[in-house]
């Protein structure tokens, strides 16, 4: 039996902690010894201590409630934004409606930007906002007089992407461990690990033991690979 993969890359930053935390625990059930992996494991736990720090030290950023409360802020006038364009839909006036309608467009191409990652609705966010300063969208904003949704939405993503900016100044100051340096370094260690229990089962010298923590290890990657495609499917 051999060890399914998983893209890791794919997985936020907690997601990726929780699914490493996992492995680690069930290497400890089984015991590095049994499954001869010892040393790879000192390195991954270590490299794996690394990464749990600076995930705290983003989680504990004095940042992170404002940027929270700024991201609440920022979803309420994109849905109040596009309520409104979708309210104009149905105006009486055919005029009204064809200009409710162009904008509309725009809004079903981009989504629910909400449901995106923080630096995604932000890049999303910005990406619809050039389409809506394009010539027929402004004469649309213009018909409707709904540019000032236009300009809050933009006045507070930008109030947002600086506030990003400034954990990610506060974080790097804080710690020796870059989040994607230490991620990095514990999915090279984990990888070590599977593929030298990999080639145990090639050349015949796995046991017992080392097929049960297969078994467990690769209920353990479904689940997480079933969480990601969940993720990715909510942020298209």
């Amino acid at each position: 039996m051999k060890t399914t993969q998983i893209n890791l890359r794919r997985m936020v930053n907690e997601v990726h902690a929780q699914f490493h935390e996992s492995v680690k625990t069930l290497i400890e059930k089984y015991g590095p010894e049994a499954l001869n992996i010892l040393q790879l494991c000192l390195l991954y736990f270590q490299a794996f201590g690394n990464e749990l720090e600076a995930l705290l030290i983003i989680m504990k950023s004095e940042k992170t409630e404002h940027i929270s409360e700024q991201d609440r802020v920022r979803d309420f006038i994109f849905r109040g934004f596009s309520d409104t364009v979708k309210g104009f839909r149905n105006h009486f006036d055919a005029e009204y409606r064809e200009a409710a309608n162009r904008l509309w467009s725009v809004f079903l191409h981009y989504g629910n930007i909400t449901t995106k990652t923080f630096d995604a609705q932000t890049a999303a966010t910005n990406d619809m906002l050039r389409e809506f300063a394009k010539p027929q969208m402004q004469t649309a904003l213009e018909k409707l007089s709904v540019k000032d949704w236009c300009e809050k939405l933009d006045e507070e993503n930008q109030k947002f992407h600086q506030l990003m900016m400034q954990r990610y100044s506060e974080s790097l100051e804080k710690t020796t461990y870059r989040m994607k340096t230490a991620r990095e370094e514990t999915d090279r260690f984990y990888r070590a690990i599977v593929a030298q229990l990999d080639n145990a089962v090639l050349t015949g010298s796995n046991d017992a033991v080392m097929n049960e923590f297969l078994t467990e290890l690769n209920t353990v990657i479904k689940r997480f690979k079933d969480i990601l495609a969940q993720q990715l499917g909510r942020k298209r």
